[in-house]
């Protein structure tokens, strides 16, 4: 569509410049130098003006873009990342450093939307998710990998840092004010390669398993694989 407009523009140029040509120039300049800097000079400035908006409208269309793929790739009610996202994050990785998994999931979630109300349980998941992106550092990525579970990709990051980022998520989630509602904890799982996995899909297993081991362990609290 573009590459049409383009060509119709062009065309309208070499007909309006034609009609310079025949009905302006020739009639009152005989001297061929001066026909030749005044056709040169609107021509240029006819073809500036085109081409200058076309590159604005190709700028806009390049911004609408790319706000359309972060909001697809973005979870409307938290605004962290999404499924989406960490699905195509995962097929990029490299496997020449360490990384990390999180796995977190809300404590008694479900009692949130059941006795208080879904907007009771928005406001948890939105508090969640802020307080993890403010204790995470800016190379992490922060997902709603479905529900109230919300992952972590931690780059180049062991095993026992992982732990510490984990622990600290975790104290910083059960000191929020949640008002005259109870307390919100997370549970927590942490895998690590290459020490718990050769693969992504590896990690992810073991992280989930990791979580279920800290929910059977009473809650509130960081397994390691």
């Amino acid at each position: 569509m573009i590459r049409v407009c383009l060509i119709l523009a062009m065309v309208l140029i070499g007909i309006t410049h034609s009609a310079l040509t025949h009905f302006m120039v020739v009639p009152f300049y005989n001297n061929i130098i001066v026909k030749c800097l005044v056709l040169g000079v609107a021509f240029g400035l006819i073809n500036y003006i085109v081409a200058e908006l076309f590159v604005r409208r190709i700028d806009k269309l390049k911004k609408i873009n790319k706000q359309l793929r972060v909001k697809l790739k973005t979870d409307n009610l938290t605004g962290i990342l999404n499924r989406r996202a960490f699905d195509e994050d995962i097929k990029n990785l490299e496997y020449n450093y360490p990384y990390s998994l999180i796995f977190i999931d809300i404590d008694n979630f479900r009692d949130f939307n059941n006795r208080f109300g879904h907007d009771v349980g928005d406001s948890v998941l939105v508090k969640v998710g802020k307080t993890i992106q403010a204790c995470v550092r800016t190379s992490d990525r922060v997902y709603r990998y479905g529900g109230e579970e919300i992952v972590l990709l931690l780059r180049d990051c062991d095993k026992r840092n992982a732990w510490k980022m984990a622990e600290t998520i975790r104290s910083e989630i059960s000191s929020l004010d949640n008002g005259s509602y109870p307390q919100i904890t997370i549970s927590l799982g942490v895998s690590s390669y290459p020490y718990d996995g050769k693969t992504i899909n590896d990690l992810i297993f073991a992280s989930d398993q990791a979580l279920l081991r800290a929910k059977q362990n009473g809650k509130n609290c960081t397994v390691l694989c």
